[in-house]
């Protein structure tokens, strides 16, 4: 993290860009149906860790693409920009609903407690105390929003399913 940070500081202290993602899905992505987090979720290796009150931002490949498209539309733009859709959602939720979408079963609870010993004090964390990110600065200079509002809209149109 400390590398990135700094990667960040010297890109903006010169004047450029930095585009943040969210968590990337979409076609050929580990978060896709069929991608490597698909298959442990269908497989039932997936757990729900803690309170799961992480606050997640996804975006989908497609939108990854015309913000790329859009920041080099937008020389001028400088710092950094968080390139995620419109809804942050708690992995509680997220990891439920997504597990129904693709046929998987519900995750199983493992208390923090019990996961940090598996896991680490990363996986943990990563399950229950990330903050969610905001695009407006991406809508504001790069005259950008995401085409699929939130991860649920975008994988119901790449399974071509309701969300449940």
């Amino acid at each position: 993290m400390a590398a990135l940070v700094e990667l960040e500081r010297r890109v903006t202290w010169a004047g450029g860009l930095v585009l943040r993602l969210g968590h990337l899905y979409g076609p050929g992505s580990s978060f896709a149906p069929q991608g490597g987090f698909g298959r442990q979720l269908r497989a039932g290796r997936v757990a729900l860790v803690g309170d799961g009150a992480s606050m997640l931002s996804f975006i989908h490949a497609h939108d990854v693409a015309t913000a790329i498209l859009a920041a080099v539309e937008h020389p001028t733009a400088a710092g950094v920009v968080n390139i995620v859709d419109d809804q942050p959602t708690l992995v509680h939720d997220w990891l439920a609903e997504m597990a129904a979408m693709v046929g998987a079963p519900a995750p199983r609870h493992v208390p923090a407690v019990l996961a940090r010993l598996v896991t680490g004090g990363w996986g943990v964390a990563y399950m229950t105390g990330l903050a969610g990110a905001s695009n407006l600065l991406a809508r504001h200079q790069l005259d950008w929003k995401p085409v699929y509002s939130s991860w649920r809209d975008g994988l119901t149109a790449d399974l071509g399913v309701r969300a449940p």
